[in-house]
């Protein structure tokens, strides 16, 4: 299958959907936890498990992915990202544009989809 590689305003509108949801998951976290009276740390740690992640739900697509018609795959093989690479290609994200500068390179792919030897293809 040769899919084209997704475009850069997919990814960042994919990103961006993922980030309010992300925030929205903290937040709701942060009100259950507060009512029980349990620790809110646990906030922190539900907003950061979505965002490290979201990329191995089914088909390798974030809830922001499936929106944007994208979809993160294994670089040779094809195969919907895991969540082990998921983990690897997004702690990266707090590089912030460092990490998104690649993008723009031949390949686009950032920093994140070399260290979880993934890309992200239309779909």
């Amino acid at each position: 299958m040769n899919r084209l590689s997704a475009k850069i305003g997919q990814r960042f509108t994919a990103q961006f959907i993922d980030g309010l949801i992300a925030f929205t998951l903290g937040a709701m976290t942060y009100l259950l936890l507060k009512q029980l009276g349990l620790p809110l740390e646990y906030a922190f740690a539900s907003w950061f498990a979505y965002l490290m992640l979201c990329d191995g739900l089914p088909g390798g697509q974030s809830i922001g992915k499936r929106f944007c018609k994208i979809s993160v795959v294994h670089f040779q093989s094809e195969e919907p990202c895991s969540y082990l690479q998921s983990f690897g290609r997004n702690i990266t994200m707090f590089l912030g544009v460092f990490d998104a500068m690649f993008i723009a390179g031949k390949s686009k792919r950032r920093l994140g989809d070399y260290l979880g030897r993934t890309k992200v293809l239309q779909m």
